[in-house]
Order: structure tokens, then C-alpha cells, then sequence
């Protein structure tokens, strides 16, 4: 188990318990946000289902699991958006139902894996549950999303839900110092690593990528119009440039924390820099732009050719004026 990280445990465990008896449902949902490394555990439980000699766990070393470990099992389908960003289409999944009611090529199971499942277009999901409806024998279909919601309710109701339990502050930060690649670089504060408390991996790729310096420059920003009531384009433009969808994100949690603060109840302390920022910008405006934020994080994730980096410009000058 030293090849899973340390909050998919948990799960893991009771996974081998249902694995052990037989009991693995031939639908199952796995809710977690990205970053977690689900993908790790998904794979781990694939790679024992279709081993042929261990029950609760894979053995590594029949013909089986070198498949499973070399990608290249014939009983195990992952179905994956063609480009990062794009939907599943209706083929990708009639070819994984296809797949499903075919013979196994090595006399175990099947396993069609649809990642991530919110991906599916109307169409896909339509055709995701006329096979769940009438499941094929000794096929496992898994789903992996990061927000169930988004999913047809009559296909959520014919897989076991699972949910990966919150990770606790004390777990990741055992992890994060564990790495040797962190080890030398200056702490990072928790008020700015919070941002990421549910998503470690991506935590870790922030302080690796040194991205706090970037997240206190928005914040240095940010003051700096409030003050001066005057718009840096050129500086913006450069920032906003790189990354904007995640640094979007990062406006949506600061706005966020904006309001908390105002109502007195932000969990953790906060830099001076922030505190000032609370102190200029009011909580009816923290509230309306935080709002603005979310729709326009809406249309940039559903909506294909749009310029981020122009859009969330556009919304910083709103900002800046309604100061």
C-alpha cells in the first residue's frame, strides 16, 4: 500500500474487504476533486479485479497484472476525453458498452473506466445507461467525477456511490514535508495553501513551481489598484496571461475568504496584506464580484474560444471601478 498516497487509504482498505468477498459492485461512482491521485487507487482496484491469483489484492506478477502494468490489459477500458477539455462522445461510449458484452480475452472480468464521467455529453449518457440498466456479466463499470451533480440522476442511482473523505490538514502537510523537492524551499503559508487542502498533488506542483510568488503578486496587485484606484494593464496583462484559468481560481478563494473575514469567521489567520485588503474592499462588493467570478469560471469551462486572459481583465476593471 506504500504506492498510494496516504488519503486514499482509507479507501483502499475497504475496497480489498469488498474485493476479499467478492462483493465489488458492477457499477461504481468515485466522487473527488482533482489533485487527489484517484487515479491511483482506481488503478490499483482494476489491476485486482482482473488478477488471476490474488483476492483482496493484485499479485504483480501473473501475465494478468504485467498487462494491467504495461497499459495494455485487453479486459480493461478506459474511456478519456480525445482532447483535454472536450466531451465524451456517444461512439467512445458505445465502444466501451461493446467492450462490456464482449467476452473477457483472458477469462476474468472486464472493466470499462469513464474518467472524468461529467465529461459525457447527453448523448454518451444516454447510451452509459441503457448498459447499466441490464448490466453485462462479470464487467465493472467505474466513474470517476468531480462533480456527481453534473451527472444524469438515473445513472447515479445504478452505481455505488463512493466519496473520497476530506484530507485533514495534518496528512497533507506530513506528505508535503516528506518530499525531498520542498525540503529546501521556504515554508508556505497555510492561508495561501489552503487554496488547495482537498487537492495535495496540485498543492505540492504549487510550492514545486514556487506559484506562491505569483499568488502574492496578485494579492500585491490587487492592494496597489485599491489604493491608487488606478488599472496596471500591462502588468495584468503579463499575469493573467499564464495559467488564468487557475488563477481564477485563486481570485474566487480570495473573495471568498473577503467575505468570511467580514463576517468574522475566516478559519485560519490571515497576512497583513490580506487584512488590508478586507479593510478596502466592502463586503457588498466582495460578495457581487466573487458572484461575477463564479459565472465567469461557468462559461470559461463550458464554452470553447473564449479569451480568459481578456475576460478576466474585463472583470478586474469592473472591480477597480466599483471601488
Amino acid at each position: 500500500m506504500n504506492d498510494l498516497y496516504p488519503w486514499l487509504l482509507p479507501v483502499w482498505k475497504r475496497w480489498q474487504s469488498m474485493l476479499a468477498t467478492d462483493a465489488i459492485p458492477h457499477a461504481i461512482l468515485f466522487s473527488a476533486a482533482s489533485g487527489t491521485g484517484i487515479e491511483k487507487v482506481v488503478s490499483k482496484l482494476v489491476s485486482a479485479i482482473v488478477c488471476k491469483n490474488s483476492d483482496d489484492d493484485a499479485c504483480g506478477f501473473c501475465h494478468s497484472c504485467e498487462l494491467s502494468l504495461g497499459g495494455h490489459h485487453p479486459d480493461i477500458h478506459w474511456v478519456l476525453p480525445e482532447k483535454e477539455g472536450k466531451r465524451i462522445s456517444v461512439d467512445q461510449v458505445r465502444e466501451a458498452n461493446r467492450s462490456a458484452l464482449e467476452s473477457s480475452q483472458l477469462g476474468g472480468k472486464r472493466v470499462i473506466i469513464i474518467n472524468p464521467a461529467e465529461a459525457m455529453n447527453e448523448s454518451a449518457s444516454n447510451a452509459l445507461l441503457k448498459t447499466l440498466e441490464t448490466p453485462p456479466e462479470k464487467c465493472v463499470f467505474i466513474l470517476l467525477t468531480q462533480d456527481k451533480h453534473k451527472l444524469l440522476p438515473t445513472i447515479i442511482s445504478r452505481c455505488q456511490s463512493w466519496q473520497l473523505p476530506l484530507v485533514e490538514q495534518s496528512v497533507l502537510m506530513n506528505w508535503l514535508d516528506s518530499h525531498a523537492s520542498i525540503q529546501n524551499k521556504q515554508p508556505i503559508d497555510w492561508f495561501c495553501l489552503k487554496m488547495y487542502a482537498q487537492s495535495p498533488v496540485t498543492a505540492l506542483h504549487f510550492i514545486e513551481q514556487n506559484k506562491h510568488v505569483e499568488w502574492g503578486k496578485l494579492l500585491g496587485l490587487t492592494l496597489n489598484s485599491f489604493k491608487t484606484k488606478l488599472i496596471p494593464f500591462t502588468e495584468l496583462q503579463g499575469f493573467f496571461k499564464s495559467e488564468p484559468y487557475e488563477k481564477l481560481l485563486w481570485l474566487m478563494y480570495l473573495f471568498s475568504d473577503i467575505q468570511k473575514a467580514h463576517f468574522g469567521v475566516l478559519e485560519h489567520p490571515a497576512p497583513f496584506i490580506f487584512n488590508e485588503l478586507v479593510e478596502l474592499i466592502p463586503y457588498q462588493t466582495a460578495y457581487s464580484h466573487y458572484h461575477r467570478l463564479q459565472k465567469l469560471h461557468l462559461s470559461l469551462t463550458t464554452s470553447s474560444g473564449l479569451n480568459a486572459e481578456l475576460l478576466i481583465l474585463d472583470w478586474y476593471i469592473g472591480l477597480v471601478e466599483d471601488a
